[in-house]
């Protein structure tokens, strides 16, 4: 009894000092090697998923009956899913291991896939995209946290750009390969699900053999010592948020009791989880990720930045199909220059961060170029020239290629090592998060101000009703053709939808100039940089220079000037 307690106390202090001290786990380079060809694989796949929906919702509808907002349902149902899992899945991996965490997600994942593709009605289709969310939830989570136990902070740079790399192809395949099936026959759309069994249930036999590293240090039955209560809270309080932003403006009026009260119930459970977190000896939500300011705005910045993705994914589409009147494969095709050059521009990001340690000029760039090309994009209509919306598109591209990575980087150098795990795992969430509010943004914005433009021109509230169904049955059935006055209120509404991207990016912008984005330390044993920087100083690399750049030269040439007059006005006649 004895040798069994004292086993059991040695096993909990052994993983503590490794969280302490942030040790990495010793593996060979062939084994680190196949671990990130299966989670970048796994990858690929969530990111398919998540987009190829994008353009095949008309043939869902059509097919199996859907209405208007079960076909957005089935996008956004599996982003929400994603967002409640990740949390829990991590939490599971630190209290029972890496490799028990990832296999159960991988088999939900594959359950999932194996729901979707054999649905045949909109609810069985929901129900199997919520359940593949959950599956989808785990090995987002867990990148981060495998990254970090087998890097250092200047290789993940390089190597988590990599797997960027891989979830950017998925994006580009998901939309060309989604149109392509339902191009000709609408039951096909269940191949979109099939053709990535094989790819999981590989990923899922490599992770059973190769994530073991942790073996001995945690068992199944410590799975007692998860926050529980702390999941549970956080179940309420995201479902409560996230469910009443899907609704509001397509299924229920924003001010209807089925959207308020879930909002009331999520502000209180978020108020209850934040209160009992900080109580708690263990918490699911590290106290120490939210101790700088830097670190913080960078959360601000990832959940911003998830809406803004995903709104460009869904209403991009919205504009291909209803105002160009393209296919859905040729709408994929379309979008290729917004998700080809992200591939790249990830790894360039991710290499040079490795080798300099240097980022700062990537984060502020993306930033100004999303906010440059959302206002481009307002003077999107039926007319626009083809050359222009590549050019746009490709910059777009460019823009969430510098921040996609860049990120997750910084957020790192914000952080102490034992935690960066933990601060990779929340930028997956709240971007996630973010993806589920961008979706729910553009459903009302876009909702309110089409129903604003029509109403203008002096249609009663049934002519509207019946003018909305018309848009959705013409964007469904190849554009609205003819239908002029139809195609200017859908590009009105896309234009404000535009604009309020462009403030987004832009307030995203100003949260970047007050964070510090210290250098990434060449000394993996070294000191960490968090903790060796001032959090009252405004950040030297950013706001510093600005001020210098747009007052400071000025001030300087005033002074210049007032020297000369004075010096004049001293002169004798």
């Amino acid at each position: 009894m004895a040798n069994t307690m004292t086993e059991k106390i040695e096993e909990v202090a052994g993983d503590e000092v490794q969280e302490q001290h942030g040790d990495k786990v010793e593996l060979s380079h062939t084994r680190k090697l196949s671990i990130l060809i299966v989670m970048n694989t796994v990858s690929l796949v969530q990111s398919f998923d998540a987009t190829c929906i994008c353009v095949v919702l008309p043939s869902l509808a059509r097919e199996l009956n859907a209405s208007f907002s079960e076909s957005l349902s089935m996008g956004s149902v599996f982003l929400l899913a994603t967002a409640i899992a990740q949390p829990i899945f991590a939490e599971m991996a630190h209290v029972v291991g890496r490799r028990p965490a990832y296999v159960a997600s991988l088999v939900v994942f594959i359950a999932g896939t194996v729901l979707c593709g054999s649905a045949e009605s909109s609810i069985m289709l929901l129900t199997g995209r919520a359940v593949q969310g959950v599956g989808s939830g785990g090995p987002q989570a867990l990148s981060g946290i495998i990254h970090a136990d087998m890097f250092t902070i200047r290789e993940r740079s390089r190597w988590m750009s990599y797997q960027h790399v891989s979830w950017a192809l998925g994006t580009i395949a998901g939309p060309i390969i989604g149109g392509a099936v339902v191009q000709n026959k609408d039951s096909q759309w269940r191949w979109i699900f099939w053709c990535t069994l094989p790819l999981l249930g590989g990923s899922l036999i490599g992770a059973m053999f190769l994530l073991g590293y942790d073996k001995g240090k945690r068992n199944l039955h410590l799975i007692k010592n998860l926050d529980w209560m702390g999941i549970l809270l956080y179940i309420i309080a995201s479902v409560s948020l996230l469910l009443p932003l899907t609704w509001g403006g397509s299924r229920f009026p924003w001010n209807s009791p089925a959207v308020i009260a879930p909002l009331v119930v999520s502000f209180l459970a978020f108020l209850g989880l934040g209160l009992y977190e900080k109580t708690t000896k263990k918490p699911m939500f590290r106290k120490s990720l939210f101790r700088h300011r830097s670190t913080v705005l960078q959360f601000a910045s990832a959940t911003i930045h998830g809406s803004l993705m995903w709104m460009v994914l869904y209403y991009l589409a919205v504009y291909f199909l209803a105002l160009k009147g393209l296919t859905p494969l040729m709408a994929g095709v379309w979008a290729l220059p917004a998700t080809v050059i992200v591939a790249p521009m990830a790894a360039v990001v991710g290499i040079v961060a490795y080798k300099t340690g240097r980022y700062m000029g990537f984060l502020l760039g993306g930033w100004t170029l999303m906010v440059t090309m959302f206002g481009v994009m307002t003077i999107l209509d039926k007319d626009t020239p083809t050359w222009v919306i590549l050019v746009m598109t490709l910059f777009l591209g460019i823009a969430m290629g510098l921040l996609i990575p860049v990120m997750n980087i910084g957020v790192q150098a914000t952080v102490r090592e034992e935690d960066a795990g933990h601060a990779i795992s929340m930028i997956y969430l709240l971007r996630t998060m973010g993806q589920c509010m961008g979706i729910a943004i553009g459903i009302a914005v876009f909702s309110v101000q089409l129903e604003k433009e029509l109403g203008k021109l002096g249609l009663d509230t049934g002519q509207i009703s019946n003018t909305l169904k018309m848009i959705k049955a013409s964007v469904e059935y190849g554009g609205l053709g003819q239908h002029e006055y139809m195609m200017n209120a859908v590009a009105k509404a896309l234009q404000c939808l535009w604009i309020t991207g462009s403030i987004l990016a832009g307030l995203a912008l100003i949260l970047c100039l007050f964070a510090r984005c210290p250098k990434l330390p060449e000394d993996p044993h070294g000191p960490v940089s968090a903790e060796l920087m001032p959090e009252s100083r405004f950040s030297d690399a950013a706001i510093g220079r600005v001020w210098y750049c747009f007052s400071g030269k000025i001030l300087h040439k005033a002074t210049e000037q007032s020297n000369q007059r004075h010096s004049g006005s001293s002169v004798p006649n």
